[in-house]
């Protein structure tokens, strides 16, 4: 009797993706397109379309991996495209963990570790990681919310949204009634984290997938007169011994994050990112270089294909 229920478990998660696939067909986060790979059903590629906040307009690639326990464990989120960002680790070096801590320290399990330009969803989902949980069948009964509430009402079919009111603190946001986060959620999420500085304000150092931006940010912040109410240990004023190596708290990060965003978003839009060069061959997601006026003839077809008709 095990042996058929295992028989029946690969066919059940391939069904329970393509169902979601599905829904983000008709009812995707504004700004997120993804594609399925084919052949693979667990593996999702997307673009993201950063239309406001500190990292418009960059254009960001990325991946999910989804593993054979989701949604009761985590996907794995992926950036092809570099960028500065506190959740995300550099490509060029396979770094830091979900659980890093200002000193470099590492404690998160091997499963925990972020490959270059893995992207942490511990601020976003903190109950889908940590030692305090005992085991998969845990995590599905204590899944929390991302800072805006993303998901649509099944009864009602409207979207609702609340800005997270803590800065620099942990999460406000829970909903213990659901027991699964949605890819919706997931996908919400990583878009709050590059177009809303509130959410950006509010990940701890614990959750940062790249320290070095978590720390440019927060002088970013607080050059522009922002106050944070938390205490975390970014702010600690014991003097490094002598002779030791300074903790990133203590390096001067004034000007570099407006620097290295600045950079990445260039980057982001030159014609070798978006319509060729190094691993463009992989991408499931093409882009196609067109004239202005080829681009309005499409979108003149698009709109009468909707019904409207062109102004």
């Amino acid at each position: 009797m095990a042996s058929a229920k295992l028989s029946v478990l690969p066919s059940l998660r391939r069904q329970h993706l393509l169902a979601e696939f599905a829904g983000l067909k008709q009812a995707c986060p504004e700004g997120i397109f993804v594609s399925l790979t084919p052949g693979d059903p667990s593996l999702w590629s997307g673009v993201l379309f950063v239309r406001d906040g500190p990292y418009a307009p960059a254009v960001l690639r990325f991946q999910i991996s989804f593993p054979d326990a989701y949604p009761r464990l985590p996907p794995l989120v992926t950036f092809s495209t570099d960028m500065f960002h506190p959740l995300v680790t550099p490509l060029t070096t396979y770094m830091y963990t979900t659980d890093i801590q200002d000193n470099g320290t590492v404690s998160a399990t091997d499963e925990e570790r972020l490959p270059p330009g893995g992207f942490s969803l511990r601020h976003g989902f903190p109950d889908w990681y940590g030692r305090r949980v005992k085991s998969a069948d845990a995590v599905s009964q204590s899944i929390q919310t991302p800072p805006r509430q993303l998901a649509p009402s099944l009864e009602s079919g409207k979207t609702s949204s609340s800005k997270n009111s803590a800065v620099g603190g942990s999460p406000v946001y829970t909903d213990t009634s659901r027991k699964e986060t949605s890819t919706f959620e997931v996908l919400g999420y990583i878009r709050s984290t590059f177009d809303d500085e509130d959410v950006l304000d509010s990940i701890p150092l614990e959750a940062a997938g790249n320290p070095g931006a978590w720390h440019a940010w927060r002088t970013r912040q607080r050059s522009n007169g922002k106050v944070f109410a938390d205490n975390d240990h970014s702010e600690d004023s014991t003097p490094t011994p002598a002779g030791a190596s300074k903790k990133p708290g203590e390096w001067n990060w004034e000007g570099v994050w407006e620097e290295r965003v600045k950079k990445g978003i260039a980057a982001s839009l030159s014609e070798s990112v978006l319509y060729g060069g190094v691993g463009a061959g992989e991408d499931v997601i093409h882009f196609l270089s067109m004239e202005e006026n080829d681009i309005e003839a499409v979108k003149g077809n698009l709109l009468r294909t909707l019904g409207h008709t062109p102004s």
